[in-house]
């Protein structure tokens, strides 16, 4: 009778080594997952600004080209991204985060028209052709992006 009591006692202190050792290591778990969220926000903002900038890098290019020039691009949309618009000369990205909205713009060198951006509503990879398009009265000259 006196070892099926060991055997007992043996099983509970196992037991009770068990759950102290998940008490004490429940918060680094919480910790860590939430590091892994913010990780990947870090990450989406990092791949929509290097599309924002690829983007106005190409448009550059074309842009000093000039005549009938095009590229088309492959840009990879992160997730997290709402909206992809072209305001005048910037290429204009929406995100959210978890300390709430975020903008990332990109400049270019010359006048931007977009086509079919608003197409863009999810996270994915896009082809986008950029044209030179034509030289205005200004002298200046504009490109065309559009959604393939």
């Amino acid at each position: 009778m006196a070892k099926n009591c060991c055997r007992g006692q043996m099983s509970t202190e196992i037991l009770i080594l068990v759950g102290m050792a998940l008490f004490l290591l429940l918060p680094v778990l919480l910790y860590a997952y939430g590091r892994a969220n913010v990780s990947g926000e870090d990450l989406s903002t990092q791949k929509a600004e290097f599309a924002a900038h690829r983007l106005a890098s190409l448009a550059d290019s074309v842009g000093y080209l000039g005549g009938a020039s095009a590229v088309i691009d492959e840009i990879e949309i992160p997730p997290y991204v709402n909206s992809v618009t072209v305001n005048g000369r910037d290429i204009v990205i929406d995100m959210d985060s978890a300390s709430g909205k975020k903008q990332i713009v990109a400049g270019s060198a010359f006048n931007l028209n977009q086509t079919g951006f608003e197409r863009i509503t999810k996270s994915g990879t896009y082809f986008i052709e950029v044209r030179a398009l034509s030289i205005t009265n200004a002298g200046g000259a504009q490109v065309g992006l559009s959604l393939k």
